[in-house]
């Protein structure tokens, strides 16, 4: 089933991120290198990271090949 397939992708996807909730402030790395700076998490969407970075843009970044990083709050960026 379609709609079965897309939300068993958006459930694994979760799993993958679930320590993360809206607001929580976080680094994304791509193969050990940090992009696009640090960022404020969203969500994950059908295989994507959503989260906006330092300057308030809209990030959508797949999940294949990167890890994300949570910083504490004593972290600024």
């Amino acid at each position: 089933m379609p709609g079965k397939r897309s939300g068993d992708r958006r459930t694994s996807s979760r799993t993958r991120l679930d320590n993360f909730r809206r607001g929580d402030r976080i680094q994304v790395f791509s193969a050990g290198r940090q992009i696009d700076g640090n960022g404020i998490f969203i969500r994950v969407e059908d295989g994507f990271l959503v989260w906006n970075d330092n300057p308030g843009n809209r990030n959508t970044t797949s999940l294949e090949g990167i890890s994300v990083r949570g910083l504490s709050s004593g972290n600024c960026y």
